[in-house]
């Protein structure tokens, strides 16, 4: 039976991502049996989550309120996809965030965040590449996803290395190496 990555659209902009998003994602992860689906509606941002000062959403709270927007859709895992400057606790900008469900405290798991403002080459006042752009909203979404199925940092060339620069982002694959491709047929066919 295959099952659902639901992309949640969170405030505005263009559905082309998440259609763009929906099909690669597909042919990532179809060895994993996985389908993927736009959810219909979107979650808009409120004032709650924007730290004025900062002129960034804070990424714990939008995710907060992603996770009571889904929790009774018993969906196999959710991304959400927006379009605003995201920051964390501990660091000055994200690119996503997700629950690792393997922290037992936790009683929600299997939702992710991802935001897609840094990744434009518009950001750092460059011109748009919009193959780039989409390769990196790829990779960042296989990122965030691995670690709803259970995937920490890795250290080899894999797209679960940790990105702490844009540079960082462009220089992984987006792709699991061996050691997390094993974890990942253990998780799904175990």
């Amino acid at each position: 039976m295959k099952k659902n990555i639901y992309l949640q659209k969170i405030g505005e902009f263009e559905w082309s991502i998440l259609i763009k998003l929906k099909k690669d994602l597909e042919r990532s992860l179809k060895q994993f049996s996985l389908s993927v689906k736009i959810c219909p509606d979107k979650i808009p941002l409120t004032d709650l989550e924007l730290n004025p000062l900062r002129r960034q959403h804070d990424a714990s709270i939008v995710m907060d309120r992603l996770i009571k927007h889904v929790k009774n859709k018993q969906y196999f895992r959710t991304l959400g996809v927006m379009d605003k400057d995201i920051f964390s606790r501990f660091l000055n900008f994200i690119f996503g965030i997700a629950i690792n469900p393997q922290k037992r405290f936790l009683k929600f798991s299997g939702v992710a965040l991802i935001s897609i403002t840094r990744l434009k080459e518009t950001f750092y006042g460059r011109k748009e590449d919009k193959a780039l752009v989409e390769l990196r909203v790829l990779k960042e979404a296989l990122h965030e996803l691995g670690h709803t199925f259970g995937l920490g940092h890795c250290e080899n060339l894999c797209i679960m290395q940790f990105s702490n620069s844009l540079a960082d982002t462009d220089e992984k694959p987006p792709k699991f190496c061996d050691t997390c491709l094993r974890e990942l047929n253990d998780f799904f066919f175990s």
